[in-house]
Protein backbone atom coordinates (compact mmCIF):
# COMPACT_ATOMS: atom_id res chain seq x y z
CA UNK A 1 0.00 0.00 0.00
CA UNK A 2 2.88 2.38 0.78
CA UNK A 3 4.31 2.14 -2.72
CA UNK A 4 0.88 2.80 -4.22
CA UNK A 5 0.31 5.81 -1.98
CA UNK A 6 3.73 7.15 -2.90
CA UNK A 7 2.96 6.70 -6.60
CA UNK A 8 -0.36 8.56 -6.38
CA UNK A 9 0.91 11.40 -4.19
CA UNK A 10 4.25 11.96 -5.91
CA UNK A 11 2.40 13.44 -8.88
CA UNK A 12 1.59 16.52 -6.78
CA UNK A 13 3.85 16.38 -3.73
CA UNK A 14 7.38 15.67 -2.65
CA UNK A 15 7.01 12.33 -0.84
CA UNK A 16 9.27 10.81 1.82
CA UNK A 17 8.55 7.09 2.25
CA UNK A 18 9.05 5.50 5.67
CA UNK A 19 8.53 1.75 6.04
CA UNK A 20 8.57 1.75 9.82
CA UNK A 21 7.89 4.06 12.72
CA UNK A 22 11.63 4.32 13.31
CA UNK A 23 12.22 5.47 9.73
CA UNK A 24 9.34 7.94 10.03
CA UNK A 25 10.88 9.48 13.16
CA UNK A 26 14.23 9.81 11.35
CA UNK A 27 12.48 11.71 8.54
CA UNK A 28 10.79 13.94 11.10
CA UNK A 29 14.17 14.78 12.61
CA UNK A 30 15.77 15.89 9.34
CA UNK A 31 12.90 17.21 7.17
CA UNK A 32 10.43 20.05 7.64
CA UNK A 33 7.10 18.47 6.71
CA UNK A 34 3.71 19.81 5.70
CA UNK A 35 1.70 16.65 6.46
CA UNK A 36 2.15 13.15 7.83
CA UNK A 37 -0.01 10.21 6.76
CA UNK A 38 0.19 7.16 9.02
CA UNK A 39 -1.56 3.82 9.05
CA UNK A 40 -3.05 2.94 12.42
CA UNK A 41 -1.33 -0.46 12.49
CA UNK A 42 2.43 0.03 12.15
CA UNK A 43 3.63 -3.22 13.69
CA UNK A 44 6.24 -3.62 16.43
CA UNK A 45 3.59 -2.74 19.00
CA UNK A 46 3.38 0.86 17.81
CA UNK A 47 0.08 2.32 16.66
CA UNK A 48 -0.41 5.15 14.20
CA UNK A 49 -1.86 7.34 16.95
CA UNK A 50 1.39 6.91 18.91
CA UNK A 51 3.45 8.02 15.92
CA UNK A 52 1.22 11.00 15.19
CA UNK A 53 1.45 12.00 18.83
CA UNK A 54 5.22 12.20 18.36
CA UNK A 55 4.62 14.21 15.17
CA UNK A 56 2.57 16.69 17.20
CA UNK A 57 5.48 17.07 19.58
CA UNK A 58 8.30 17.26 17.02
CA UNK A 59 6.51 19.22 14.31
CA UNK A 60 3.33 20.69 15.79
CA UNK A 61 2.56 22.60 12.59
CA UNK A 62 2.42 19.44 10.45
CA UNK A 63 -1.04 18.14 9.57
CA UNK A 64 -1.69 14.64 10.87
CA UNK A 65 -3.69 12.14 8.78
CA UNK A 66 -4.63 8.72 10.18
CA UNK A 67 -5.41 5.78 7.90
CA UNK A 68 -7.71 3.34 9.66
CA UNK A 69 -10.34 0.67 9.10
CA UNK A 70 -12.10 1.50 12.36
CA UNK A 71 -15.34 3.44 12.34
CA UNK A 72 -15.71 3.53 16.11
CA UNK A 73 -16.36 6.96 17.57
CA UNK A 74 -14.14 6.29 20.59
CA UNK A 75 -11.17 5.49 18.30
CA UNK A 76 -11.61 8.79 16.47
CA UNK A 77 -11.95 10.67 19.76
CA UNK A 78 -8.74 9.11 21.05
CA UNK A 79 -6.86 10.06 17.89
CA UNK A 80 -8.11 13.64 18.08
CA UNK A 81 -7.51 14.06 21.81
CA UNK A 82 -4.14 12.32 22.08
CA UNK A 83 -2.50 13.04 18.72
CA UNK A 84 -4.54 16.04 17.56
CA UNK A 85 -5.29 14.21 14.30
CA UNK A 86 -6.61 16.62 11.66
CA UNK A 87 -7.89 14.21 9.00
CA UNK A 88 -8.94 10.57 8.67
CA UNK A 89 -8.75 8.17 5.72
CA UNK A 90 -11.04 5.17 6.11
CA UNK A 91 -10.05 1.91 4.41
CA UNK A 92 -10.67 1.09 1.67
CA UNK A 93 -10.13 4.47 -0.01
CA UNK A 94 -9.75 5.53 -3.61
CA UNK A 95 -6.90 7.39 -5.27
CA UNK A 96 -9.07 10.50 -5.42
CA UNK A 97 -9.97 10.30 -1.74
CA UNK A 98 -6.28 10.01 -0.87
CA UNK A 99 -5.30 12.97 -3.04
CA UNK A 100 -8.22 15.08 -1.82
CA UNK A 101 -7.47 14.43 1.84
CA UNK A 102 -3.76 15.15 1.55
CA UNK A 103 -4.40 18.10 -0.75
CA UNK A 104 -6.83 19.63 1.73
CA UNK A 105 -4.36 19.14 4.56
CA UNK A 106 -1.59 20.87 2.62
CA UNK A 107 -3.99 23.59 1.51
CA UNK A 108 -5.10 24.29 5.08
CA UNK A 109 -1.46 24.27 6.15
CA UNK A 110 -0.65 26.98 3.64
CA UNK A 111 -3.48 29.21 4.85
CA UNK A 112 -2.67 28.67 8.51
CA UNK A 113 0.94 29.48 7.73
CA UNK A 114 -0.17 32.73 6.11
CA UNK A 115 -2.34 33.60 9.10
CA UNK A 116 0.49 32.76 11.48
CA UNK A 117 2.86 34.97 9.50
CA UNK A 118 0.40 37.88 9.48
CA UNK A 119 -0.14 37.63 13.22
CA UNK A 120 3.60 37.39 13.80
CA UNK A 121 4.25 40.48 11.69
CA UNK A 122 1.67 42.43 13.67
CA UNK A 123 3.12 41.31 17.00
CA UNK A 124 6.56 42.42 15.87
CA UNK A 125 5.17 45.79 14.80
CA UNK A 126 3.54 46.17 18.21
CA UNK A 127 6.78 45.15 19.91
CA UNK A 128 5.24 42.14 21.60
CA UNK A 129 8.18 39.86 20.86
CA UNK A 130 11.49 40.01 18.98
CA UNK A 131 11.47 39.04 15.35
CA UNK A 132 12.25 35.44 14.56
CA UNK A 133 13.65 34.07 11.34
CA UNK A 134 11.06 32.43 9.12
CA UNK A 135 11.00 28.67 8.99
CA UNK A 136 12.60 27.04 5.97
CA UNK A 137 10.30 26.78 2.97
CA UNK A 138 9.78 23.71 0.84
CA UNK A 139 9.41 24.20 -2.90
CA UNK A 140 6.69 21.57 -3.18
CA UNK A 141 4.41 20.41 -0.36
CA UNK A 142 6.14 17.56 1.41
CA UNK A 143 4.55 14.25 2.22
CA UNK A 144 5.90 11.38 4.27
CA UNK A 145 4.35 7.94 4.03
CA UNK A 146 3.26 5.90 6.07
CA UNK A 147 2.50 9.37 7.23
CA UNK A 148 1.48 11.91 4.65
CA UNK A 149 2.81 14.98 6.25
CA UNK A 150 1.90 18.53 5.51
CA UNK A 151 3.04 21.36 7.68
CA UNK A 152 -0.02 23.06 9.09
CA UNK A 153 0.98 25.97 11.30
CA UNK A 154 -1.26 26.78 14.23
CA UNK A 155 -1.50 30.03 16.21
CA UNK A 156 1.40 30.20 18.64
CA UNK A 157 0.94 31.05 22.29
CA UNK A 158 1.84 34.57 23.37
CA UNK A 159 3.22 35.34 26.78
CA UNK A 160 2.65 39.11 26.69
CA UNK A 161 -0.58 40.33 28.28
CA UNK A 162 -2.37 43.60 28.80
CA UNK A 163 -3.84 43.51 32.26
CA UNK A 164 -5.25 40.03 32.57
CA UNK A 165 -6.23 39.60 28.92
CA UNK A 166 -4.11 37.60 26.49
CA UNK A 167 -3.09 39.40 23.31
CA UNK A 168 -3.61 36.34 21.09
CA UNK A 169 -7.26 36.90 20.06
CA UNK A 170 -6.83 40.65 19.58
CA UNK A 171 -3.61 40.36 17.56
CA UNK A 172 -5.15 37.68 15.35
CA UNK A 173 -8.24 39.82 14.80
CA UNK A 174 -6.16 42.84 13.86
CA UNK A 175 -3.96 40.78 11.54
CA UNK A 176 -6.58 39.31 9.21
CA UNK A 177 -10.01 40.61 10.20
CA UNK A 178 -11.69 43.83 9.11
CA UNK A 179 -12.23 45.94 12.20
CA UNK A 180 -15.71 47.19 11.23
CA UNK A 181 -17.46 44.14 9.78
CA UNK A 182 -15.55 41.26 11.35
CA UNK A 183 -15.08 39.66 7.92
CA UNK A 184 -11.62 38.82 6.63
CA UNK A 185 -9.58 41.77 5.39
CA UNK A 186 -8.37 42.36 1.84
CA UNK A 187 -4.89 41.00 2.42
CA UNK A 188 -6.13 37.71 3.80
CA UNK A 189 -8.71 37.55 1.00
CA UNK A 190 -5.92 37.71 -1.57
CA UNK A 191 -3.95 34.94 0.16
CA UNK A 192 -7.03 32.72 0.55
CA UNK A 193 -8.00 33.21 -3.09
CA UNK A 194 -4.48 32.35 -4.23
CA UNK A 195 -4.38 29.19 -2.10
CA UNK A 196 -7.89 28.25 -3.20
CA UNK A 197 -6.93 28.48 -6.87
CA UNK A 198 -3.88 26.27 -6.31
CA UNK A 199 -6.16 23.68 -4.70
CA UNK A 200 -8.82 24.01 -7.43
CA UNK A 201 -6.24 23.57 -10.17
CA UNK A 202 -4.75 20.49 -8.48
CA UNK A 203 -8.17 18.90 -7.99
CA UNK A 204 -9.49 20.01 -11.37
CA UNK A 205 -12.36 21.83 -9.66
CA UNK A 206 -14.03 25.16 -10.27
CA UNK A 207 -13.78 28.17 -7.98
CA UNK A 208 -16.11 31.16 -8.01
CA UNK A 209 -15.41 34.74 -7.03
CA UNK A 210 -18.40 36.92 -6.16
CA UNK A 211 -18.06 40.68 -5.68
CA UNK A 212 -20.95 42.43 -3.94
CA UNK A 213 -21.37 46.23 -4.00
CA UNK A 214 -23.86 48.20 -1.87
CA UNK A 215 -25.77 50.43 -4.27
CA UNK A 216 -25.60 54.16 -3.61
CA UNK A 217 -23.54 53.75 -0.45
CA UNK A 218 -21.71 57.06 -0.82
CA UNK A 219 -25.00 58.90 -1.17
CA UNK A 220 -26.36 56.96 1.78
CA UNK A 221 -23.41 58.05 3.92
CA UNK A 222 -23.93 61.70 3.01
CA UNK A 223 -27.66 61.65 3.73
CA UNK A 224 -27.71 59.41 6.81
CA UNK A 225 -24.27 60.01 8.27
CA UNK A 226 -21.22 57.79 8.58
CA UNK A 227 -22.36 56.17 11.81
CA UNK A 228 -25.48 54.85 10.09
CA UNK A 229 -23.36 53.84 7.11
CA UNK A 230 -21.17 51.74 9.39
CA UNK A 231 -24.25 50.03 10.82
CA UNK A 232 -25.43 49.24 7.31
CA UNK A 233 -22.04 47.79 6.35
CA UNK A 234 -22.06 45.53 9.39
CA UNK A 235 -25.59 44.27 8.69
CA UNK A 236 -24.98 43.56 5.00
CA UNK A 237 -21.69 41.88 5.90
CA UNK A 238 -23.60 39.62 8.27
CA UNK A 239 -25.96 38.59 5.45
CA UNK A 240 -23.02 38.03 3.09
CA UNK A 241 -21.50 35.61 5.60
CA UNK A 242 -24.69 33.90 6.77
CA UNK A 243 -25.83 32.93 3.28
CA UNK A 244 -22.59 31.13 2.37
CA UNK A 245 -24.01 27.64 2.54
CA UNK A 246 -24.34 24.84 0.03
CA UNK A 247 -27.77 25.15 -1.67
CA UNK A 248 -28.31 21.38 -1.44
CA UNK A 249 -26.87 20.38 1.96
CA UNK A 250 -27.38 23.82 3.59
CA UNK A 251 -24.01 23.34 5.28
CA UNK A 252 -20.97 25.60 5.28
CA UNK A 253 -17.92 24.30 3.45
CA UNK A 254 -15.00 23.13 5.60
CA UNK A 255 -12.62 24.46 2.95
CA UNK A 256 -10.57 27.16 4.62
CA UNK A 257 -10.36 29.16 1.37
CA UNK A 258 -14.15 29.57 1.22
CA UNK A 259 -14.39 32.96 2.89
CA UNK A 260 -16.19 36.29 2.89
CA UNK A 261 -14.08 39.43 3.10
CA UNK A 262 -14.37 43.19 2.96
CA UNK A 263 -12.87 43.72 -0.48
CA UNK A 264 -13.16 47.50 -0.63
CA UNK A 265 -14.94 50.33 1.18
CA UNK A 266 -18.48 49.21 0.23
CA UNK A 267 -17.60 46.02 -1.67
CA UNK A 268 -17.48 42.48 -0.29
CA UNK A 269 -15.59 39.58 -1.84
CA UNK A 270 -16.75 35.98 -1.52
CA UNK A 271 -14.71 32.92 -2.53
CA UNK A 272 -16.78 29.78 -3.19
CA UNK A 273 -14.72 26.59 -3.58
CA UNK A 274 -15.77 23.73 -5.84
CA UNK A 275 -18.53 26.01 -7.12
CA UNK A 276 -19.70 26.45 -10.70
CA UNK A 277 -21.34 29.54 -12.17
CA UNK A 278 -24.84 28.38 -11.26
CA UNK A 279 -24.08 27.84 -7.59
CA UNK A 280 -22.34 31.21 -7.40
CA UNK A 281 -25.21 32.92 -9.23
CA UNK A 282 -27.76 31.36 -6.87
CA UNK A 283 -25.76 32.58 -3.88
CA UNK A 284 -25.52 36.11 -5.28
CA UNK A 285 -29.21 36.17 -6.18
CA UNK A 286 -30.20 34.90 -2.74
CA UNK A 287 -28.08 37.61 -1.14
CA UNK A 288 -29.50 40.31 -3.43
CA UNK A 289 -33.05 39.29 -2.52
CA UNK A 290 -32.24 39.06 1.20
CA UNK A 291 -30.87 42.60 1.24
CA UNK A 292 -33.78 43.90 -0.82
CA UNK A 293 -36.34 42.31 1.51
CA UNK A 294 -34.53 42.92 4.76
CA UNK A 295 -36.37 44.98 7.34
CA UNK A 296 -33.43 46.89 8.73
CA UNK A 297 -34.02 47.58 12.43
CA UNK A 298 -34.45 51.16 13.50
CA UNK A 299 -31.05 52.80 13.58
CA UNK A 300 -29.52 50.24 11.24
CA UNK A 301 -29.55 52.58 8.28
CA UNK A 302 -32.40 51.57 6.03
CA UNK A 303 -36.01 50.56 5.46
CA UNK A 304 -37.45 47.68 3.47
CA UNK A 305 -36.49 48.10 -0.18
CA UNK A 306 -34.31 51.14 0.48
CA UNK A 307 -31.02 49.23 0.43
CA UNK A 308 -29.92 47.03 -2.48
CA UNK A 309 -26.76 45.36 -3.74
CA UNK A 310 -25.28 44.61 -7.13
CA UNK A 311 -23.18 41.47 -7.57
CA UNK A 312 -20.76 40.09 -10.14
CA UNK A 313 -19.77 36.44 -10.58
CA UNK A 314 -16.59 35.13 -12.22
CA UNK A 315 -15.52 31.48 -12.25
CA UNK A 316 -12.18 29.72 -12.66
CA UNK A 317 -11.42 28.27 -15.18
CA UNK A 318 -14.52 29.36 -17.16
CA UNK A 319 -13.68 33.06 -17.17
CA UNK A 320 -10.04 33.17 -16.12
CA UNK A 321 -6.86 31.10 -16.10
CA UNK A 322 -5.26 32.60 -13.02
CA UNK A 323 -5.82 34.78 -9.96
CA UNK A 324 -5.28 38.15 -11.64
CA UNK A 325 -7.54 37.27 -14.56
CA UNK A 326 -10.26 36.09 -12.18
CA UNK A 327 -10.16 39.31 -10.15
CA UNK A 328 -10.10 41.38 -13.32
CA UNK A 329 -13.09 39.50 -14.75
CA UNK A 330 -15.10 39.98 -11.55
CA UNK A 331 -14.25 43.68 -11.27
CA UNK A 332 -15.03 44.32 -14.95
CA UNK A 333 -18.36 42.51 -14.60
CA UNK A 334 -19.22 44.48 -11.46
CA UNK A 335 -18.60 47.78 -13.27
CA UNK A 336 -20.76 46.64 -16.19
CA UNK A 337 -23.51 45.52 -13.83
CA UNK A 338 -23.48 48.85 -11.96
CA UNK A 339 -23.65 50.72 -15.26
CA UNK A 340 -26.77 48.75 -16.21
CA UNK A 341 -28.55 49.76 -13.03
CA UNK A 342 -28.68 48.78 -9.34
CA UNK A 343 -30.07 45.68 -7.67
CA UNK A 344 -28.91 42.99 -10.09
CA UNK A 345 -26.56 40.01 -10.51
CA UNK A 346 -24.35 39.66 -13.57
CA UNK A 347 -22.24 36.71 -14.69
CA UNK A 348 -18.89 37.32 -16.36
CA UNK A 349 -18.53 36.42 -20.00
CA UNK A 350 -15.87 34.09 -21.34
CA UNK A 351 -12.72 35.88 -22.40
Amino acid sequence: MLALMQYYLSKDFTVFLARSAEEALEVLQREQLHAVVSDQNLGDGLMGVDLLKRVAELQPHAARILVTASQKLEDAQKAINEARVNHFLTKPFTEQELKNTVGQAVHNAALLSIRDKMVQELKEQLGLRPAKPAAGAVAKPGVSTPTARAKTPEPRPVDAKVGSQSLIPESERLAFRDGLTGLYNHRYFQEALSAGLVSARRREQKLALVLVDIDGFRRFNLSRGYAEGDKLLRRVAQLVNELMEDPVTHARSDNSSEIAARYDWDVFGVVLCNADAERARLYAEKLRKAVEDFDFPEGSGGDIGEVSVTAAVAVFPDHARNEQELISAAEKTLRASKASGPDRVMLATKS
